[in-house]
């Protein structure tokens, strides 16, 4: 993984890092006077953002007032911004003596000693620092070279676990998001790993193998794989499921027609398998069954009520049905329930067009069209990354 320093700016705010200077060692009236002196023309430099000038001025007033816990501390950061980690550290070490409450400058104090190549120290300083940090640009950059340190170290649950923390606290974030799929990604691998060691030959592992040829695209052999794992557990969870979607996916009608006989296999292996209703319900609808559809539908949202794809297919079994008044309901809890929903959105612009509301429905197509031309382009990346040809 890649992971850049997202803290520009930061040297310009060191006045919210710590509380001014308040107090000096005591001494000789000369000497507080100094000390004062240079306290207060380390603030006005900060403040004038001109952190180069305050660097000298702090180290004179340590050599003052060897236990001034913002000299240190300021200090340290100064440095840590000079790109100077190595004299950072001493400095952010010894504030952190004198005051362990600093979350900041453990967090700054973490990274310097990782790029030194103290990776034990930096892990231990950034997992006590990261969950007590407040400060979002802080939080994000320690943040994402902990989950480096943890990966590295394969401590894989771990870093995943630091990821979806990130992901809670900036959801829109492609750094944070890439690096989740990193992580999951080799997550994903280590468990095949670890399954092809202690039970290759198990419905499981066949099960795991149908998984990665689907992501690949190889439907084929996804379900020779499936059936497999059918053959040697016909009772594991999730498997007729499985082999159900990708028979129903298939462009050879006589799989689609096998299909249904899956998804009825897996609900008595599990009565209270939503996806397996909601399955079936499409199916019924797909042949014209309407009635027989809403059904299953309300079957699926019985057992979890706030599937935005069973609603939207629910209220379309209830339009089809002349029914669309007991439609908009549903359409409306879909798009909250799921607001990348395009088939509610699309729905509910025809819908809300025939009630005479001009406005909802325009904007209902505006959102169908918005996600609408995401999805377009993210199949594309995948239509290309499956055509594109390894280097040789």
């Amino acid at each position: 993984m890649h992971m850049r320093n997202l803290l520009c700016g930061v040297v310009c705010a060191l006045a919210v890092l710590l509380p001014p200077f308040t107090s000096a060692a005591q001494g000789t009236p000369n000497q507080e006077a100094r000390l004062h002196g240079l306290e207060q023309q380390v603030q006005d430099d900060l403040h004038q953002g001109k952190p180069q000038s305050a660097i000298p001025l702090l180290r004179e007033i340590i050599s003052l007032s060897p236990n001034n816990l913002n000299a240190h501390a300021n200090l340290g950061v100064l440095l840590f911004f000079q790109k100077d980690y190595r004299n950072a550290i001493p400095e952010m070490r010894k504030a952190l003596e004198l005051n362990p409450d600093l979350t900041k400058i453990q967090a700054l104090l973490g990274i310097a000693e990782k790029r030194t190549g103290d990776s034990a120290a930096a892990q231990k300083d950034l997992e006590q620092a990261f969950p007590r940090l407040t400060d979002i640009k802080v939080q994000k950059e320690a943040g994402l070279e902990l989950v480096e340190l943890e990966s590295a170290q394969g401590e894989l649950t771990t870093a995943l676990s630091v990821t979806e923390k990130l992901q809670s606290l900036l959801p829109g974030d492609p750094q944070i998001l890439f690096v989740a799929y990193e992580i999951s990604e080799q997550v994903t691998y280590k468990t095949l790993l670890s399954m092809l060691a202690v039970a290759p030959e198990s419905a499981e592992m066949h099960m795991m193998m149908a998984g990665e040829l689907v992501r690949r695209g190889d439907h084929t052999n996804a379900i020779a794989q499936y059936r497999e794992a059918i053959r040697l557990n016909p009772n594991l969870p999730g498997v007729h499921f499985e082999l159900a979607e990708q028979l129903r996916a298939s462009s050879d009608p006589k799989l689609n027609a096998q299909a249904a006989d899956e998804f009825k296999a897996a609900l008595q292996v599990n009565p209270y398998d939503e996806g397996a209703w909601r399955e079936l319900g499409e199916m019924q609808a797909a042949k014209g069954d309407f009635q027989g559809a809403q059904q299953d539908y309300k079957k699926a949202l019985a057992l979890r009520p706030n599937d935005a794809d069973a609603e939207t297919d629910l209220a379309i079994a209830l339009i089809s049905l002349n029914r669309s008044n007991e439609a908009l309901p549903l359409l409306e809890r879909a798009e909250k329930d799921d607001p990348t929903n395009m088939a509610a959105h699309y729905r509910l612009s025809l819908l809300y067009r025939r009630a005479g509301r001009t406005k909802d429905s325009e904007r209902e197509m505006e959102l169908f069209n918005h996600y609408k031309n995401l999805k377009d382009k993210l199949g594309n990346i995948f239509k290309q990354m499956a055509t594109q040809k390894s280097p040789g």
